[in-house]
């Protein structure tokens, strides 16, 4: 059986779609590779993977660690080099060849490629990280930024592979810096098969999902509260779903009886399809957000910017309805349709029916 090397930046479990993206991925190597896992940890998130799974190396990550790992990396940009550790590069320049592939997962871990050799390197670029830090209002306010294409740059054209999500992504990265990229399918959860919907009028509900602890996410959380929330519809209600809502948000808005805080779920899907569209307002980050593809799989109707719909192919049955602005998002959840379960079910068989399954192994030619 092949080997491969599996080095990410996050522990693979499902607290974010990045990380069960990872998940999910080792589970579907088990039966055809030899797997060795290195993570970087993360505070309160714990790791989720097959028994299979070696698990052979894990690294902490601190303010400390990230300082230390850019003083020895100054020429690359913090964002790729807070990951660096010196016996890490050593122990793959020593190993590396008892591999069949490399794969380096999340743009945080790509700076060892600067160094690697190996006929089979893999990149997982989940997010093209200039077009993401580029949209954020203080990028031109910070020097550092200046190195941020090159590094993204110079690591890229080090990799025999690259993978990204979507179309969109693939054309950007070749307009960026020349390269050629492969597309790979996110993981439609199972459970999202399992969705039933309840045979009556929904009430008036909606919901928002995510990890809060990311910028962008609650950014357009908080942005919403201030100036959608308050000129909805009063028998409106609202459920937010995901791990990491700071205790600020929810004093604030803990004796609201239509905000409802139900954290990180299990199976957030049954919510979701439960709502009658899931409430998206991302005015930053980049890449496909999953969140929207999954909920689209559900058959649950999004709101959402230009950001939150890019590279995903619109269904054409009206799911996926474009807010610009805040008086978007009011008209849009004010003048909502209860009679939502015909239109749920033709959304998912659409969806069902356009979603190409991308496999990794294919790709590999380890199956």
């Amino acid at each position: 059986m092949k080997k491969i090397l599996f080095i990410t930046a996050f522990p693979p479990n499902r607290m974010t779609a990045g990380q069960n993206y990872t998940r999910e991925l080792l589970s579907s190597f088990v039966d055809n590779l030899e797997i060795d896992l290195i993570f970087f940890s993360y505070p309160n998130h714990t790791v989720d993977v097959n028994s299979k799974v070696n698990i052979l190396k894990t690294f902490n990550v601190s303010k400390i660690s990230k300082l230390v790992s850019w003083l020895q990396m100054p020429l690359v940009h913090p964002f790729f080099a807070f990951r660096f550790r010196l016996d890490m590069l050593l122990f793959l320049l020593k190993n590396a060849k008892n591999y069949n592939f490399i794969y380096f997962d999340f743009s945080q871990v790509f700076v060892y490629s600067l160094f690697l050799k190996h006929p089979h390197k893999i990149l997982m670029s989940h997010d093209v990280i200039y077009q993401k830090m580029k949209r954020s209002k203080w990028f031109k306010l910070n020097p550092v930024n200046y190195l941020l294409y090159s590094t993204e740059k110079n690591i890229l054209k080090t990799a025999e592979t690259i993978l990204t999500f979507s179309k969109k992504d693939q054309l950007l990265l070749k307009d960026l810096y020349g390269m050629n990229t492969n597309i790979v399918s996110f993981f439609i959860d199972k459970k999202i098969k399992n969705v039933k919907y309840i045979d009556k009028l929904f009430e008036r509900k909606f919901c928002f999902f995510g990890a809060w602890n990311r910028p962008e996410n609650l950014e357009g959380l908080l942005w919403f509260m201030d100036t959608v929330f308050p000129f909805t519809g009063i028998d409106i209600k609202f459920e937010i779903i995901g791990p990491g809502l700071d205790d600020t948000f929810l004093q604030k808005y803990k004796t609201i009886d239509r905000i409802k805080y139900l954290g990180f779920l299990e199976d957030p899907y049954k919510s979701i399809a439960e709502s009658l569209a899931l409430v998206a307002p991302i005015f930053q980050g980049a890449g496909v957000k999953v969140k929207v593809v999954e909920s689209l799989a559900t058959g649950t109707s999004i709101l959402g910017t230009e950001i939150a719909f890019e590279g995903i192919d619109d269904l054409g049955d009206g799911s996926m309805v474009l807010c610009n602005n805040a008086d978007d998002y009011i008209k849009a959840i004010n003048e909502f349709s209860l009679d939502v379960i015909n239109r749920k079910i033709k959304t998912k068989l659409l969806f069902d029916s356009s979603y190409s399954s991308v496999n990794l192994l294919d790709l590999l030619e380890v199956k």
